[in-house]
C-alpha cells in the first residue's frame, strides 16, 4: 500500500471506518478523527522510503514523521524491554516535557531476520488546517521560538525554570545529556518537551553547561528579564551556583516578581449529571454546579471534582464530605497572607488532602465499614494564586491543560496501569488492555493518610489556557483527546463561553460514553502584560526577596552567601536610626573600647593557647566534629526498606556515600543494579546493604560486585527501588 491509497480508522471502538486522510470528523459516526503522528526511535527508519507502509500500518511521511492509520488498535510490543527503554517508562509522570514510548517491537523482514522497531509520542503536536504536522520535526526549536516570545518576559522565565526542573529527573536516569543539546530541547503547546533522550555518556555533567546554553538566547530575551538571565549565567559559569536546587531558589523569586507586571483574570465554570445508566450521582463539585464564576487578582479562586466510590450511598457521600472539607480549609491556606514559598505551599495543599481523607476514613471507622464497603473518593483541584494554578489529584479523575494548539493531560492517574509504567514494568498503551489496569491504587478515604500520597504541583499560567477537570465518566476512550479542539478550543478564540462548552461537554460524555456519572470544572485563565514601561529584573531584586523570604521563614538559603556571592554594592545597607539610637557620641566611644579590649584579649588567650599545645606530645588523631551545630541525625537503616536478606532492583541512579570502613567513595550506581538488604549494626549509622549485581552496559563498576556498601544518604525513598523477584542474583545467595 502506497500514500495515495492510505485511510485513517476511526478510533471509536463501535465504529472503526475507513476514512480519508484529509477528513476531520469520521464519516460513519460523526467522531473527531484522532491523528496519532510520532517520531521513529532509532536509526532503523532508513530501511524503508517515504511514503511506504511499515508493518501495513503505519505511513512514514518522512525519515522524522510517522502517521498510525489504525489509531483506534492497541500497537505491539515486546516483552523483554531493553533497559534504555526502560528509562522513558520510569520518566512517565514528566510526559509533558518528555517524550514516551508508542510501541517498541520486533518486526521480522525475513526467516532470518528481524528489526526491532519503535516510535515516540508527543501528546498533541501542532497541526495545520488540513491536519497535517505545521513543524517538520513534529515540534518547533527551542532556540528558533525564543525570540518570538520577546514580549512576554514570563513566559521566557518560565521555560528556562522547566528546563532547570528536569535535571535532577533526567540525571537519575542518566539521560542530563539530552537537557543541553540544542537539537533536542523543543516547545510543544506552550512548555518545554525535549525531541529524544539520549543516554549520557559520563556522569560529570553539571548545571554550569545550562549556564552555556542559555548565553546563547541573551539576543532574543526580553529587555525586561536580560540583566537577570546574564547575571544568572555568569553565575552558573562560574560555579557560584552549583547544584540544581540552588538554581531554582533563584528562579522562583524572578517569577514571582515578574507575574506582578501581568493583569491576570480567571474563570470557573462547573456542572454535573447522573448520565443515562446510573440510578444516582455520586460524583460533585465546587463551586456549585451550573454557576460561573469570576476572579481577579488576590481573588481567592478554586475549584473541585470527587468521584465518589463505595458501597451503597457511600460514593456520594465520600465526595461531599470532600468538598466540605477542602472548601473549610482552602481560605485557610498561608498563601493567601503570606509570601509562601512555592514548596511549603505544595506541602500545605498535601497536609489539606490528608485532613479531608482522614475526614472520611474516620467516618468509615466510625459506621464500621470494611474492605469493599469503604467510601471513597477520587479528587483533583485546581487552586489559583497570582500567577499560578496549583494541581492536585488522587485517584483517576484527570485534569487536562488546553491552549489552541496542545491538549496535555498535567495529572498522572492513582491507577495499576500508571503504577506499571512508572516502574518500568510495561508500555502504557499496553498495560491498558488489561482487564484491571483502571483499577484504583489509592482514593481518599479507604485508609487513613499515612498510606497516602497525594500529587500536588503547579503550573506558571504565562498565557491565555483552560484547565479542564474531570471524571472518568468524560474521559474514559479518549474522548478529551478527540473532543478538545472541537468544543474548548472556541472559548480561547471568543467563540463560545464556558456554560455552553460545559454543557456540550456533558453532552458527549452522555451520547460517547453513557457508563458512568460525568462532572467537568473549566477553569478558563486570561493573562495580559501591563506594559512594557516597567523597571527590569535583576539579580539584586531577586537576592533581596530571597533574603526577606529567608528571615520570614527563619531558614537558610544555601544557595546565597551573602559575603561571596553577591557583589559589594547589593550588601545590604545600614538601617535608619531609630530614637533608641540617640546615644552620645562617649557611649558610642566606650563600646568601641570595650570590643577593641575583647578582641585583643582572644588573640593573646588563643597565642597563648597555641604555645601550651606546642611544648605538649603530639596525640593520636581523632575524627574531626561536625561542621553542623546541630548534625542532621542519618536515616534508620530500616527506613522504609524491607526486612533484611530482601533483595531489590534500583529503579534511579543512586549516590552511595561511602562503602566499608577504609576505601573510597564510589561513583553512583546506575538503575537496574542489585542490592541485598543487610543486618543493622548499632555502631554502623546508615543503611548496610552488598551490591549483587551490575547492569552490563556498565562495565567498569562490574568489579564492585560482591561488596558491601554503607547509604547514608536520606534519599532511598521506595520510589528508588523495587523488590526483585528474578532468578540470577549475582554474587549473592540464590
Amino acid at each position: 500500500m502506497t500514500e495515495s491509497m492510505a485511510t485513517i480508522q476511526c478510533s471509536n471502538p463501535e465504529c472503526q471506518t475507513a476514512n480519508p486522510l484529509e477528513n476531520k470528523v469520521c464519516e460513519q459516526c460523526g467522531t473527531p478523527l484522532l491523528k496519532q503522528y510520532l517520531r521513529p526511535l532509532g536509526d532503523w527508519v532508513n530501511a524503508f522510503n517515504e511514503g511506504q507502509f511499515i508493518d501495513k500500518r503505519y505511513l512514514l511521511k518522512s525519515n522524522q514523521v510517522i502517521l498510525d492509520t489504525l489509531p483506534g488498535v492497541p500497537p505491539e510490543f515486546t516483552e523483554d524491554i531493553p533497559e534504555k527503554i526502560r528509562k522513558y517508562l520510569r520518566l512517565f509522570p514528566y510526559r509533558c516535557h518528555l517524550p514516551q514510548i508508542y510501541t517498541y517491537y520486533s518486526l521480522p523482514r525475513s526467516e532470518a531476520e528481524s528489526l526491532d522497531i519503535g516510535f515516540l509520542e508527543y501528546g498533541t503536536i501542532p497541526l495545520d488546517e488540513s491536519g497535517e504536522p505545521v513543524h517538520a520535526e513534529l515540534l518547533p526549536r527551542f532556540v528558533d521560538v525564543w525570540p518570538q516570545t520577546k514580549d512576554n518576559p514570563l513566559k521566557q522565565l518560565n521555560w528556562l525554570w522547566q528546563m532547570a526542573k528536569l535535571w535532577q529527573p533526567l540525571e537519575g536516569q542518566q539521560m542530563v545529556s539530552s537537557l543541553l543539546d540544542p537539537s533536542l530541547v523543543r516547545v510543544n503547546g506552550g512548555v518545554v518537551q525535549l525531541l529524544d533522550l539520549h543516554l549520557d555518556e559520563h556522569n560529570f555533567h553539571s548545571v554550569k553547561e545550562l549556564g552555556q546554553l542559555w548565553l546563547s538566547l541573551i539576543e532574543g530575551t526580553s529587555p525586561l528579564i536580560v540583566e537577570y538571565l546574564e547575571t544568572l549565567c555568569d553565575y552558573l559559569q562560574r560555579g557560584k551556583i552549583p547544584h540544581p536546587d540552588y538554581l531554582l531558589t533563584y528562579f522562583e523569586p524572578a517569577l514571582n516578581l515578574c507575574g506582578e507586571w501581568y493583569e491576570k483574570k480567571y474563570q470557573v465554570f462547573t456542572l454535573t449529571d447522573t448520565g443515562p445508566t446510573r440510578p444516582h450521582n455520586e460524583d460533585a463539585c465546587y463551586p456549585s454546579a451550573g454557576k460561573l464564576v469570576e476572579s481577579s487578582d488576590n481573588q481567592l479562586c478554586f475549584t473541585i471534582v470527587c468521584d465518589g466510590v463505595g458501597g451503597q450511598d457511600g460514593g456520594e457521600i465520600a465526595s461531599q464530605l470532600a468538598i466540605d472539607t477542602l472548601v473549610e480549609e482552602m481560605p485557610k491556606l498561608s498563601l493567601h497572607t503570606t509570601t509562601e514559598k512555592a514548596q511549603q505551599c505544595l506541602e500545605e495543599l498535601a497536609a489539606v488532602i490528608n485532613l479531608t481523607n482522614d475526614r472520611i476514613s474516620e467516618r468509615n471507622d466510625s459506621e464500621n465499614r470494611r474492605d469493599r464497603q469503604r467510601m471513597g473518593t477520587t479528587l483533583v483541584f485546581t487552586l489559583v494564586h497570582n500567577h499560578e494554578v496549583y494541581l492536585g489529584n488522587v485517584g483517576d479523575s484527570r485534569i487536562y491543560r488546553i491552549t489552541p494548539e496542545s491538549c496535555q493531560q498535567v495529572t498522572t492517574d492513582d491507577d495499576l496501569a500508571s503504577r506499571e509504567v512508572r516502574l518500568g514494568y510495561l508500555f502504557y498503551r499496553e498495560a491498558i488492555k488489561y482487564p484491571n489496569s483502571g483499577a484504583l491504587v489509592q482514593a481518599l478515604g479507604m485508609s487513613n493518610a499515612n498510606q497516602l500520597h497525594p500529587n500536588v504541583s503547579h503550573f506558571i499560567t504565562d498565557e491565555d489556557c483552560i484547565f479542564l477537570l474531570c471524571s472518568d465518566g468524560l474521559s474514559d476512550y479518549d474522548r478529551v483527546d478527540q473532543y478538545w479542539k472541537l468544543e474548548i478550543v472556541p472559548i480561547l478564540a471568543k467563540e463560545k463561553d464556558l456554560e455552553t462548552v460545559g454543557k456540550e461537554l456533558i453532552k458527549t460524555a452522555n451520547t460517547q460514553n453513557g457508563h458512568d456519572n460525568v462532572t467537568i470544572a473549566l477553569l478558563y485563565c486570561q493573562i495580559q502584560l501591563k506594559s512594557l514601561e516597567l523597571t527590569p529584573l535583576s539579580i539584586a531584586t531577586v537576592e533581596a526577596s530571597l533574603n526577606l523570604s529567608q528571615e520570614a521563614t527563619e531558614s537558610t538559603l544555601e544557595s546565597i552567601e551573602m559575603a561571596d556571592d553577591i557583589p559589594s554594592d547589593m550588601q545590604p545597607t545600614e538601617p535608619f536610626p531609630s530614637v533608641e539610637e540617640n546615644l552620645s557620641a562617649n557611649n558610642n566611644k566606650l563600646w568601641l573600647i570595650l570590643i577593641i579590649v575583647g578582641i585583643l584579649v582572644v588573640v593573646f588567650g588563643l597565642g597563648a593557647y597555641g604555645i601550651l599545645n606546642l611544648l605538649k606530645p603530639t596525640p593520636l588523631p581523632s575524627p574531626l566534629p561536625s561542621a553542623s551545630v546541630t548534625p542532621v541525625p542519618p536515616p534508620s537503616p530500616t527506613k522504609a526498606l524491607p526486612p533484611s536478606g530482601t533483595l531489590i532492583q534500583l529503579t534511579s541512579v543512586l549516590k552511595v556515600s561511602a562503602i566499608g570502613e577504609e576505601k573510597d567513595l564510589l561513583s553512583n550506581l546506575p538503575p537496574d543494579s542489585i542490592l541485598e538488604i543487610l543486618d543493622s549494626k548499632e555502631d554502623v549509622a546508615g543503611i548496610r546493604v552488598k551490591i549483587c549485581q551490575i547492569p552490563a552496559e556498565s562495565s567498569s563498576d562490574r568489579e564492585l560486585e560482591g561488596n558491601e556498601i554503607l547509604i547514608t544518604t536520606p534519599d532511598l525513598e521506595p520510589s528508588m527501588y523495587q523488590t526483585y523477584e528474578g532468578e540470577e542474583v549475582g554474587s549473592c545467595r540464590e
